[in-house]
């Protein structure tokens, strides 16, 4: 089981504030997310009250890339953007170590989306599930 949740503030630079270049920003994320063979409903865009925020949460049989490449144009595109994305991935055991029974986190901030370990609910067995 691959689940994933996630949310960004999206923001087009760290401290200027141009609502020219936030609408373009926002304008190329809402195509990039419509450009994804994705169902829609796993992603949720949403502007209120002056923010743009970005949700993501799902569970696929197997790793799905787009959640990983969602978070990676954010970083590159909108490096004002931060958030946290939560993976737990069980058949994650073929990279730098085995990450089946823990969640990863993933930071973005500043441009950058970098992973490290979860302090809060991991190992998922027995945390939160029983052996």
């Amino acid at each position: 089981m691959f689940e994933f949740h996630g949310w960004a503030s999206i923001q087009h630079h760290t401290k200027e504030v141009d609502s020219y270049q936030q609408e373009r920003c926002w304008l190329a994320l809402i195509e990039h997310v419509k450009a994804l063979s994705v169902t829609r409903e796993l992603i949720h865009l949403q502007r209120y009250n002056g923010c743009d925020s970005l949700h993501v949460a799902g569970q696929h049989n197997h790793r799905s890339d787009y959640v990983f490449e969602l978070f990676h144009w954010v970083a590159e595109n909108a490096p004002g953007s931060y958030g946290i994305l939560y993976i737990r991935d069980d058949e994650d055991f073929n990279r730098d170590g085995d990450y089946s029974n823990c969640f990863r986190v993933w930071k973005l901030c500043r441009g950058q989306l970098v992973e490290q370990p979860d302090p809060f609910l991991s190992p998922a067995i027995p945390t939160v599930e029983d052996p």
